[in-house]
């Protein structure tokens, strides 16, 4: 949220030039009121309790409440790259079907990222996550 208001800021810096400057202006105002949109879409998905958390069962990744199981877990690694650090879940390639018919997509995904980006105190949250999937990681979903 702070680096779309930021942006929208930067683009009144030089509000007596704007006309000379007028497609870089309009490109800065559209990219930031994505990244505006975007924190506020998340921002209500954390106030509706979805997002990003996980409970006995496994790991729910996304707002779209798609979990992923602890025992269909294989590895979760810290992932540092161009992009930012994220969270990495592996699962183990004989529940890529299963998962993928769950998530109802239509190719299996081997590995969910959470990018540390878009989420509050990532650090914590990844150490807590990887302490979680240890104790868990061999316990089968009680249905």
């Amino acid at each position: 949220m702070v680096s779309g208001f930021i942006l929208l800021l930067l683009c009144f810096w030089d509000y007596k030039n704007i006309l000379s400057h007028l497609l870089t202006f309009i490109i800065g105002l559209l990219f930031s009121f994505g990244l505006l949109g975007y924190s506020f879409y998340l921002l209500k998905k954390r106030k509706e309790g979805k997002g990003i958390y996980w409970d006995d069962k496994g790991i729910v990744f996304d707002p779209n409440e798609n979990k992923v199981y602890w025992y269909e877990i294989e590895d979760i690694k810290f992932y540092k790259g161009r992009g930012g650090k994220s969270t990495v879940i592996y699962t183990h390639y004989t529940n890529h079907e299963k998962i993928r018919l769950r998530h109802k997509k239509w190719l299996p995904t081997t590995a969910h990222s959470i990018d540390w980006f878009w989420i509050e105190k990532p650090r914590d949250m990844h150490t807590n996550l990887m302490k979680t999937w240890k104790e868990r990681k061999y316990e089968k979903p009680k249905h």
